[in-house]
């Protein structure tokens, strides 16, 4: 009976020792997160994993033992990991530096007189803010700020775009030219619409293209467009224009990725009509991103508003050319089932 005693009681006593020495075991936790430095607005995921705790939160919010959470801190903040048991804890820590975001470029264009004769000329004046490259209709690049006599022979929108670290703006001024009075008749003589001007062929001639999800490379589709506006930008009359190239993005994903997958779609179609013989020094690039994005789901690139019209490059005439372009015929896209 004493045997059997003592047995049963060195049983119990094992396993109470046991138990109690992982009672006191220590808690260990680690913590990681996906990127140490962002700027404002930018996501981070912090990630953790814990063991032998019976309670674990991240600067004081109660987790799970493992999980992960995504933050978007406006500041730089230290995310500290604590696990406890009993009165044992374990702490991992790390540092997210949060760069402000550099301010948005803002540009305001305006002219002297809104309309003036042919062979009159007026002042532009513009001026930009927090940009680091300002472009105008048939100026090309010019200062920040400052004034242009203008004298066109036609109609103009003056569009003049402001780009820098926190994105682009834009903005338009309309001057309308007319014809003089005819001394004799005391009469104008009426406005000829049916030669397009230079701005108006190129729209026709120079052709947005379009992309894959999340892609920069030309589709074989967008090789041939670009290979037909190559053919007529290097004809003879045309071999002065200076044009812009604006990547688009769908709204899916982070605004800073997409302004660099903007970026490289635009690049890319530089690059390639470079490569067909287009001087790099008239072509301008700038991406948007998803700020002009309206697509809320898949669909046609040639029906907008969708996703997929909302990934592409588009050209935009900045200036030169000849004035006097021979009228061309607009053509009808079969795919949107309409004139493009």
């Amino acid at each position: 009976m004493t045997k059997r005693f003592s047995r049963s009681f060195a049983i119990i006593f094992t396993v109470a020792l046991l138990v109690g020495v992982a009672g006191c075991k220590k808690p260990k936790v680690q913590l990681d997160v996906s990127h140490n430095r962002i700027q404002q607005g930018e996501d981070v995921r912090v990630n953790w994993t814990s063991k032998d705790a019976k309670e674990v939160t991240i600067n004081g919010e109660k987790v799970d033992a493992v999980g992960s959470k995504v933050y978007t801190p406006d500041n730089t903040t230290t995310y500290t990991a604590v696990a406890k048991r009993g009165k044992k804890e374990a702490r991992d820590s790390k540092v997210v530096a949060v760069a402000a975001r550099p301010p948005k470029p803002t540009i305001t264009v305006s002219v002297d007189q809104g309309a003036i004769e042919r062979g009159q000329s007026t002042t532009l004046r513009w001026n930009a803010i927090n940009a680091e490259q300002v472009t105008i209709t048939d100026l090309g690049t010019v200062p920040n700020g400052g004034s242009r006599a203008v004298s066109p022979s036609q109609s103009t929108t003056y569009t003049a775009t402001a780009t820098g670290p926190g994105g682009t703006d834009s903005a338009s001024a309309r001057l309308t030219v007319t014809e003089p009075v005819n001394p004799e008749t005391g009469e104008r003589p009426p406005a000829n619409p049916t030669v397009p001007g230079v701005a108006e062929v190129f729209r026709q001639k120079v052709r947005e293209i379009f992309f894959d999800y999340d892609k920069a490379d030309l589709k074989p589709e967008s090789r041939d467009t670009l290979r037909t506006a190559a053919a007529w930008l290097t004809e003879s009359p045309n071999r002065s224009i200076v044009f812009r190239i604006e990547g688009n993005c769908d709204p899916r994903g982070t605004e800073e990725y997409n302004i660099g997958l903007g970026e490289r779609r635009a690049q890319a179609a530089m690059e390639f009509l470079i490569s067909l013989g287009v001087d790099s020094s008239r072509i301008q690039t700038v991406s948007y991103g998803e700020e002009r994005a309206q697509g809320t789901s898949e669909g046609s690139p040639y029906s907008p508003p969708s996703f997929a019209h909302d990934r592409r490059d588009q050209f935009i005439y900045v200036g030169g050319g000849s004035r006097n372009p021979e009228p061309i015929t607009l053509f009808f896209d079969m795919r949107a089932g309409g004139e493009q």
